[in-house]
């Protein structure tokens, strides 16, 4: 595990490093998570999920964007929590973090059946990755269902067939018509097959 340090900028807030690289803007790390969290456009879920802590700047600004939102930040680096919690005491109540040192890790926890279950809004706050860029795009994918692993949690009541996705790139992100082909050739009811042709027709 990468070395994590904490720097005071020109406003006394803590930033993140990681190797030496800053996990947030060092100048203008409010700026940085406001603009990060308009590009997100309507909030579709009321639970958001965010691969990356960082510095915490970004978690703050979604908050702040829409009070009633309720916050879960997925991480592997739990020296970054007692300084977020320090920074934002505000936040304690909305924002629960869960730190997984792997996919199987993440995928044991209790945030990862509630994300399947209420389909939960997962986004990714890339400058906070810093040296997990690998194991953090392995979140994401687990956690928006499009990994191998992640489709055959998702799919498993549909009584599939899932031996052909293993004949998949494991590294690659699924998408719908790498999944299609499977639910065709399972024992699945027509009507259930029904909607994931509607599916493949509007991503085409």
């Amino acid at each position: 595990m990468s070395m994590i340090t904490f720097s005071e900028n020109q406003d006394s807030s803590l930033i993140a490093f990681e190797a030496g690289a800053a996990l947030a803007s060092l100048t203008q790390p409010r700026e940085e998570a406001l603009k990060w969290t308009y590009s997100l456009g309507p909030i579709p879920s009321a639970h958001v999920v965010i691969i990356g802590l960082g510095s915490g700047f970004q978690v703050e600004a979604l908050a702040d964007m829409d009070p009633n939102v309720q916050i879960t930040v997925v991480d592997s680096r739990d020296s970054l929590v007692p300084v977020f919690r320090s920074q934002f005491p505000e936040l304690a109540e909305r924002v629960q973090i869960v730190i997984a040192d792997s996919v199987q890790d993440l995928m044991k926890n209790d945030v990862y059946a509630d994300v399947v279950a209420n389909r939960a809004y997962v986004v990714s706050f890339r400058e906070s990755w810093g040296q997990q860029l690998n194991l953090f795009a392995e979140f994401f994918g687990h956690l928006t269902g499009r990994t191998v692993e992640a489709v055959k949690y998702h799919l498993e009541d549909l009584q599939m067939n899932m031996k052909s996705l293993y004949f998949q790139n494991n590294n690659s992100l699924l998408s719908i018509k790498d999944i299609l082909p499977v639910v065709e050739a399972s024992q699945v009811a027509e009507e259930k097959k029904q909607i994931f042709r509607m599916l493949g027709e509007l991503v085409k």
